[in-house]
């Protein structure tokens, strides 16, 4: 149980963003709260940004749809192969900022999304194909309130977030051409506040504490070339495009030494962080709906220097899986 909840409390720290170094006003009591807070969420975000950009804007289609009167929509299901370090019990050092060897448990970082493809227009005919068509895009993620022990994610408004883009066709598939499309969409996550707790006995330089992440926003970018080709009963598909996520937040952090009260200090922070993500997928055609599977990675980009160590870089190469169902007319 525990163990779960150390896994819980890192992935609600981490639904976010890749964030800079905050520099959080207040004592030194409270410097190595602030760091290791930081890097956690340098460490663990890029894993989730990834988990909700996903690869093909509608799972398993690489073109347009055939224009007017034509609707694709995808339910999908998002895990990232990622290592989510272990928070609770980690005490901060009163004496300022130090490092720390963070254990990690490889755990699938997961994301729930549902994605729509709208045809607005047909394009120009060429043949067996058509170019240029142009397809709207809507995406919607729902985020909950969780409450992990010691850990709460409070969302702010609405729990639903929508996401919009847009899809030019370079060919339209047919019989003998396969689908190739441009596409751009955002997703986005709906604002949140994250607050937790260190519950550790005080002795020495150590000390428990609290912190508030308030106000976290997280929007991720994805453009693709993507193509597609159906053969009967299933089709294959393939993408290339590049990831960017940006987010921002307040940090508030408590400390309790053993001598003398609270200690409290608050920053802010925020950054952004590209990545190339490549992906390929099949599907199934079935009467009524097609069931769709991508295999995808992510690669490159930079975060800032951690302090901290989690047994990997937070740049690292990560792979993810996603699996869905999608429905056309």
């Amino acid at each position: 149980m525990n163990t779960f909840r150390c896994v819980i409390a890192t992935m609600l720290l981490a639904m976010a963003s890749s964030v800079a170094n905050a520099q959080c006003t207040g004592s030194t009591i409270v410097a190595d709260a602030c760091t290791k807070v930081t890097d956690l969420l340098n460490y663990a975000t890029p894993q989730f940004s990834t988990a909700l950009a996903g690869g093909s804007a509608t799972m398993g289609q690489g073109g347009t749809l055939a224009g007017l009167g034509h609707v694709a929509v995808s339910v999908r299901a998002t895990a990232v192969v990622g290592a989510m370090p272990k928070f609770n019990g980690t005490a901060f050092n009163t004496g300022g900022a130090v490092p720390t060897s963070f254990s990690s448990e490889n755990v699938p970082v997961p994301m729930l999304t549902a994605d729509a493809a709208i045809g607005i227009y047909r394009g120009i005919s060429l043949g067996v194909t058509h170019v240029g068509g142009v397809d709207a895009l809507v995406s919607a993620t729902y985020l909950p309130n969780v409450n992990g022990g010691d850990m709460k994610m409070t969302v702010t408004g609405s729990n639903m977030k929508f996401g919009y883009g847009v899809r030019v066709g370079i060919l339209e598939e047919s019989l003998l051409a396969p689908g190739v499309a441009i596409s751009f969409i955002q997703r986005d996550l709906p604002t949140f506040s994250i607050s937790g707790a260190s519950n550790v006995a005080a002795a020495g330089a150590n000390a428990p504490g609290t912190f508030a992440l308030n106000d976290f926003t997280l929007q991720t970018s994805a453009i693709r070339l993507t193509a597609s080709k159906s053969f009967l009963i299933f089709a294959l598909n393939a993408g290339i495009g590049q990831d960017t996520y940006k987010g921002s937040s307040n940090l508030r952090v408590t400390v309790t030494p053993a001598v003398g009260g609270a200690q409290a200090g608050a920053g802010s922070t925020s950054m952004s962080m590209t990545r190339t993500n490549m992906f390929v997928g099949t599907q199934i055609n079935l009467f009524l709906f097609k069931i769709v599977g991508e295999l995808g990675q992510v690669t490159g980009g930079s975060t800032p220097a951690l302090k901290n160590n989690f047994g990997a870089a937070a740049d690292k190469s990560r792979n993810y899986a996603s699996v869905g169902v999608r429905f056309a007319l």
